[in-house]
């Protein structure tokens, strides 16, 4: 690990605040700053990916997952069609899944518990979201609270 365990704590803040602005950016009409939040929410999980104790494989699917969402960020910011955006999205959000499911396995009950059910209808939502009608706020409706809460609860076991 190349941080302290407090330090984790802070950048899952981080991230959770960089989460917070990008969905709070985006519902009010700010797609630019938006996509330069979920940047942020993105590359400030790579510390907690390193961090958490996780097989190799559920490390490696967290990094595909935050880098390849920051590059969908910015290719969004570039003009990217929406409709080609909302489909890379959903593909990162499988190996997000693994992801928040690996690495819940081995954290506290409540934290497991949240994790996995983060995990598991976000990949849901990936396969099944796109023939849901509303689907994109489907996915607001669970994931806000739910990956709000699961930074939470990782800067909290961290110190």
């Amino acid at each position: 690990m190349f941080l302290p365990q407090d330090h984790i704590g802070l950048f899952a803040l981080l991230s959770c605040a960089g989460w917070i602005a990008m969905f709070a950016a985006k519902k009010t009409g700010h797609l630019w700053l938006g996509n330069c939040a979920g940047i942020l929410y993105h590359l400030a999980l790579a510390p907690v990916i390193q961090a958490l104790p996780a097989p190799e494989f559920v490390r490696v699917a967290g990094y595909v997952w935050v880098f390849c969402d920051a590059l969908i960020d910015v290719a969004s910011i570039n003009d990217l069609k929406e409709g080609d955006v909302w489909a890379l999205r959903m593909g990162v959000h499988i190996p997000a899944s693994i992801w928040i499911v690996g690495s819940s396995l081995r954290m506290p009950a409540f934290s497991l518990v949240v994790g996995v059910i983060l995990g598991s209808l976000l990949a849901l939502h990936a396969v099944v979201g796109p023939s849901l009608p509303n689907s994109k706020m489907k996915l607001f409706i669970f994931v806000l609270p739910t990956m709000t809460t699961w930074l939470c609860l990782i800067a909290l076991n961290s110190w």
